[in-house]
Order: structure tokens, then C-alpha cells, then sequence
């Protein structure tokens, strides 16, 4: 109990003399940059970077960390989604930090930072300064301004530029791309990522808009005289599973009933009509993000075009207009086959199942097979 009274007060009185700059850290100051590996939750899919302020004469080891959120915020995930949700900066003790990691079993690594001892200073002094300021609280942005990009930023200002990000070896991807391999190990996260985020992703990332990926981060520092080899601290990593990813099946697996069932009179139309209501409310699920979202990288979707068609098939009930409308949304689907690698927003491979299986279903209603078989038999 009294040690814990004596490390209470020992991070209290730090906190407060850093606040106010009244002195400078020890030369045992330590500063590294902690990265997590990626988790199964869906917030630790890419990752995550933290600061690690260690000093042994002051009995100090904790952790800065920008990713932190608040489940019980009122209106939680809606304010995600739209954009508004305010991410803030904590400070942790290592120990527990490790525990977390334990616990949600991912792996840390740590590379120290070599910093002149007024750097170290000044970040710790930047850090301390914002946990004890309104910025504190910042306006979180998936692309653009979250805890990795944050960490950049403040080691940025530390060095007073020294450190410049933006020579890192990085070019040529887009944001969409560099997050594609992340979600591979699931289909349908990979599937509703891919569906939401519009031509904003498809954008070229700088060297240093890279680092918006904790990886990327410790890439260039371990390629970089700035700091050391990446150590692993803790590999609380699961066994990888070994086996098929019926994730990846299920899709076609699905696509085969919906199909199949699509060529049975009895239930063509409502298989149709099923279908459409599917589409039509992803649709209007893109349709909306892209209005009401404050994500830059959810307006501007193209995935509209072989979504929102659908909405038209149930409500227009003239079978003529409707006909000419499955007509113009079986071409709408094949143009964007043919386009796939031209077109300024990337398809995700995701989508193929699903507009093959609207494609299949819509030549069966409209019965293009059976005139094209009766137009060679009227030219015999």
C-alpha cells in the first residue's frame, strides 16, 4: 500500500512539474515508440502507436496514448459514423498497458527513440501540455488525424522538424490500398469497409499520410538512424488458425441458392424483389453516409451504381418502364465488369459475387438467354 501511495505521488508530482516546465527530466530519461500488432476487435484491425516516457530515477514508466475512446458516450456509434466523435489522449502505466495487450493478445514492440535530451524533454513537456488542455480531445479521422498520425505529428514538433516524415520511402498506394491487407482475414469486414469508403481512399498517400498505419510508423524508424531495431515486449499473439476461411466461401455458397432458386418460376419474382430490397438498402445506406457523414472518405461513392438501381425495380410498378430499367441496370453492372481497373474509384474483389449473382438474376427475369437463343434460331 505504501509503495503504491509513494508511485501515486511520484507520478502526481512529475505530472505537475512537467506541466509547468519547471525542470529538466534526468539524463535516464527513455523515450520509445510502442506498436501494437493488429486485434479481432474491429477498432484493433490496423493496429495501434503509443509513447513509452520511461525515467528510473523518478520511478516513472508510462505510456501517452491517442486512442482513446469512451463506449458510453451518448449516441456512440452514430457519432462515429458521422464523424463527430472526439478520440482524447490518456496516459497509462506500462504495466497496465501490457496487461491490455495480454489480454486482448497482441503482440508490443518497442523501439527506442534516439533523441537529444532537450527533445526528450521538449515531447514530454508537448505531451503533458495537451493531456492538461482542452487539446487533449481531438476530432477523430480515420485517414487523417488518429493515435497514429497524432504520435507523428507531436515527434514532428519535439525535434522541431528534425525528424521529417516525409522522406520516408513510402509511394504509389492509395489509402484503400494500403488498408486492404489488413482485412483480409474477414470477409465481411472486409466486404463492408470496402462498400462505404468512396473515391476519397482511392487518393495517392503521401510518404508521411502512410504513417496514418501504426506499421508504417515503425517501418520508418526501423529503416531510419533514429531509432532502434524494433524488440518484441510481448508476444501474447494466439496460434495463427490453420484450415479454409469459409468466410471467403460463404458468399458464393449463398450466391448458389439465391441463384438456383432464381430459375424456379414459383420463386423468381420474390427471389427478385428479395434481392432488390437488399440492395436497394445498401444503397441508401452509402447514400446517406455520403450526406450525413463528416468523413471525407465516406462521400463520393460509386458503389451507388450498382446498389441504388435496385431501389427502382421495386418501386416502379409500369412493367414496360420497369423492364427498361432491369435492361439499364444490366448494363450499368456489365459496364462496371469491363471498366473494373479503369475507373477512378477501386472495386473491391468483395463485390464480385454480389453483382454477379444481381447480374444472373436479373438476365434469368428479363429472359436475355432465351431471346438471344430465338434470334439464331430465327437467322438458321
Amino acid at each position: 500500500m505504501n509503495y503504491i501511495i509513494k508511485r501515486l505521488l511520484y507520478i502526481f508530482t512529475f505530472t505537475f512539474l512537467i506541466s509547468v516546465n519547471v525542470f529538466g527530466l534526468s539524463q535516464n530519461l527513455r523515450i520509445s515508440l510502442l506498436t501494437q500488432e493488429p486485434g479481432d476487435e474491429l477498432y484493433a484491425y490496423f493496429g495501434h502507436t503509443a509513447i513509452r516516457v520511461k525515467d528510473d530515477s523518478l520511478f516513472i514508466d508510462r505510456v501517452y496514448n491517442y486512442g482513446t475512446f469512451d463506449f458510453s458516450t451518448p449516441n456512440f456509434y452514430t457519432r462515429f459514423v458521422k464523424g463527430d466523435l472526439d478520440y482524447c489522449l490518456s496516459i497509462d502505466d506500462f504495466e497496465y498497458f501490457v496487461y491490455s495487450s495480454q489480454l486482448s493478445q497482441r503482440r508490443i514492440y518497442e523501439q527506442e527513440l534516439y533523441l537529444s535530451l532537450e527533445e526528450k524533454n521538449n515531447l514530454v513537456i508537448l505531451l503533458e501540455q495537451c493531456y492538461n488542455s482542452p487539446a487533449r480531445y481531438y476530432r477523430y479521422d480515420f485517414l487523417m488525424n488518429n493515435c497514429a498520425t497524432k504520435i507523428r505529428d507531436i515527434i514532428k514538433d519535439a525535434t522541431n522538424n528534425r525528424i521529417k516524415f516525409i522522406d520516408a520511402k513510402n509511394s504509389g498506394a492509395t489509402f484503400r490500398q494500403l488498408l486492404n491487407p489488413y482485412m483480409l482475414k474477414n470477409y465481411w469486414i472486409n466486404l463492408g469497409i470496402n462498400l462505404i469508403m468512396g473515391m476519397e481512399s482511392d487518393k495517392i498517400a503521401s510518404p508521411d499520410e502512410y504513417m496514418f498505419l501504426p506499421f508504417y510508423i515503425q517501418d520508418y524508424f526501423e529503416n531510419s538512424n533514429y531509432a532502434s531495431k524494433s524488440q518484441l515486449l510481448l508476444d501474447a499473439s494466439p496460434k495463427e488458425k490453420s484450415g479454409f476461411a469459409f468466410d471467403y466461401l460463404s458468399p458464393w455458397i449463398i450466391i448458389l441458392i439465391i441463384c438456383l432458386m432464381s430459375f424456379w418460376k414459383k420463386t423468381q419474382k420474390i427471389v427478385l424483389y428479395i434481392t432488390c430490397s437488399i440492395f436497394s438498402l445498401l444503397g441508401l445506406l452509402i447514400l446517406f453516409l455520403g450526406i450525413y457523414s463528416l468523413h471525407p472518405s465516406l462521400g463520393a461513392n460509386m458503389n451507388i451504381l450498382w446498389t441504388i438501381p435496385a431501389l427502382l425495380i421495386i418501386i416502379v410498378r409500369n412493367e414496360k418502364i420497369g423492364r427498361y430499367i432491369r435492361y439499364a441496370y444490366t448494363v450499368i453492372i456489365l459496364l462496371l465488369f469491363i471498366n473494373w481497373f479503369w475507373l477512378p474509384q477501386e472495386l473491391s474483389p468483395t463485390f464480385i459475387p454480389w453483382m454477379i449473382c444481381m447480374l444472373l438474376i436479373l438476365i434469368v427475369d428479363l429472359r436475355i438467354i432465351e431471346k438471344i437463343k430465338l434470334s439464331f434460331s430465327k437467322t438458321k
